[in-house]
């Protein structure tokens, strides 16, 4: 068994007891190896130290929890179920984590950026072009695709802040988009999105795009226009097992595989990712990520 996948066996069996006691000497005789070993590579596999990890899936567990309507159990019983010692305890990690308490998360509920469970088999396999791969509820394929003509978008740009950095400060824009669609996709009622990230503006702010592709370049006072030009593109197609999954835990997993991918390939590539969605159906489970090819790497790829 290759090291890698020994903490990848401790990392599924850390989601499946995450209600239940968890220690080193589990974990390490879950992954078959000495618990100073083990320590050693789960940091360097995934960025934190074990139980630092298990507290942060923890987390994740209970806010996931705490924002169910009319969930009656108390907060002290949830983080109590999960192994935290005292209230104070919990809502000291939970403010550390998120930037907020827990018992104004439950009183209104935002979209959170979690520490997310790795996807370490992904870490050590470059797929091959046009050959679909399925790991951990993720359907993922990546090809080459030259775009011969434009793909329009109308839409908004806002700028945000990105601090904290836990929370997700785009669903504002995107409620928007969603607020003003039926106006805007008679123009192609199929209802695809797109979303990008367009670099930081003042104050450090991220700019981004959020938009309903259109048939044409849409001349509107409020609507800002992006346009998908005509070109070569590295396409990453990837589904979930549900869309909340899709656009938190699949979406940041996949920007990160594909940085490795186009990495190793040695691939030139622009600085843009395009998050682009098909659909206007909430139960959507299936995007793509666009990335613009440098200009001489822009012509067809043969199959």
């Amino acid at each position: 068994m290759e090291s890698w996948e020994c903490i990848e066996k401790a990392t599924e069996f850390i989601e499946k007891n995450l209600d239940r006691e968890i220690t080193i000497a589990c974990l390490a005789d879950i992954a078959n190896l000495s618990p100073f070993y083990f320590q050693k590579l789960f940091k360097q596999l995934v960025g934190k130290t074990a139980m630092e990890y298990v507290k942060l899936r923890r987390l994740a567990q209970i806010s996931e929890e705490l924002k169910i309507p009319d969930k009656k159990e108390n907060i002290i019983d949830i983080c109590l179920k999960y192994g935290f010692e005292n209230h104070e305890t919990f809502s000291r990690a939970f403010k550390d984590a998120y930037g907020m308490t827990p018992s104004s998360y439950r009183s209104n509920p935002v979209l959170l950026s979690h520490f997310l469970k790795p996807e370490i088999f992904l870490q050590y396999h470059l797929i091959d072009e046009n050959v679909p791969i399925v790991t951990q509820g993720i359907v993922l394929e990546v090809t080459r695709r030259f775009l011969d003509k434009p793909k329009y978008f109308a839409g908004y740009i806002v700028e945000a802040a990105i601090d904290p950095p836990s929370v997700d400060p785009l669903g504002e824009i995107w409620n928007k988009v969603h607020s003003t669609k039926a106006s805007i996709e008679k123009y192609m009622p199929e209802g695809n999105e797109i979303g990008i990230g367009l670099g930081l503006g003042e104050d450090q702010k991220i700019r981004y795009f959020a938009g309903v592709e259109t048939s044409e370049e849409l001349k509107n006072d409020e609507l800002k226009t992006y346009i998908l030009t005509r070109r070569g593109y590295i396409v990453c197609k990837f589904e979930a097992e549900n869309f909340y999954t899709l656009i938190t835990e699949t979406i940041d997993k996949v920007y990160k595989y594909m940085h490795l991918w186009i990495t190793k390939k040695e691939i030139r590539v622009e600085p843009t990712a395009i998050e682009l969605y098909y659909g206007s159906s909430p139960e959507k489970t299936y995007m793509e990520l666009w990335i613009p090819m440098a200009e001489e790497s822009d012509e067809p790829h043969p199959a």
